[in-house]
């Protein structure tokens, strides 16, 4: 009978400590807890708006990116055909290409990136992908210095924000009126190099935003927090 209570002890004693070891790391430790929620989290819908600015002297020429879209594979299907702006039906995802006179100078503010997506895991990441080919097309056809731009990613988690339930994990989420936390870019791809430049990201109630002039961060960012969905 003692022998029965030790083993019990001991077992419970594991259980116990293996829990305490992962709810420190599912607290501490956002490598941890990203890696948690891309296991819980086979069944997703993922909401995200990309887009992508920049300055430019003349009109910016649809039908070049039309021809390499085309190219590219896609059936273009215009949900928006105006002179100065444009929003191509691109299958899984809407592609925008907009440009505006801009009032004090002679230049035209340039806009593209994809609004309103709502897609698979899977899909998105094929997104976050095309995306980047796509701009930097774009950058390279009409000679913009991708250092002169600026991309922003932003995604939408209405009530389930991951970020918030590990930081406020003890309160109503119903209660929190209002919350906004500047996180560096290190933290969320997990890495210590201070080789690596990187703005920071906004993690705000139902969203969090990223903007940086680098693609490549970018895209980094985006596949991390795609995982975060649940």
């Amino acid at each position: 009978m003692m022998n029965i209570l030790e083993n019990i002890l001991t077992v419970t004693g594991i259980i116990g400590l293996l829990y305490g070891i992962g709810s420190w790391l599912y607290y501490h430790k956002i490598g941890f807890y990203l890696f948690l929620n891309k296991i819980m989290s086979s069944k997703r819908e993922i909401q995200f708006d990309l887009t992508t600015s920049f300055k430019k002297q003349d009109s910016i020429d649809f039908k070049k990116i039309e021809k390499f879209l085309k190219e590219e594979g896609y059936t273009l299907r215009k949900q928006q055909n105006l002179k100065n702006s444009k929003i191509y039906n691109l299958g899984n995802f809407l592609f925008e290409v907009k440009q505006v006179d801009l009032m004090d100078d002679d230049d035209r503010n340039v806009t593209i990136g994809v609004i309103n997506a709502a897609i698979t895991y899977k899909s998105a990441l094929k997104v976050i992908s095309d995306y980047k080919k796509i701009t930097e097309h774009i950058f390279e056809v009409e000679d913009i210095n991708s250092k002169h731009s600026q991309s922003s990613l932003t995604l939408k988690y209405g009530d389930s924000n991951p970020f918030m339930g590990r930081n406020l994990a003890s309160f109503d989420k119903k209660s929190i009126k209002n919350f906004s936390c500047q996180v560096s870019f290190s933290e969320i791809i997990g890495s210590d190099d201070p080789t690596i430049d990187g703005t920071d990201i906004f993690i705000y109630k139902e969203s969090i935003n990223y903007t940086t002039n680098n693609l490549d961060n970018l895209v980094n960012v985006a596949k991390i927090c795609f995982n975060t969905y649940k």
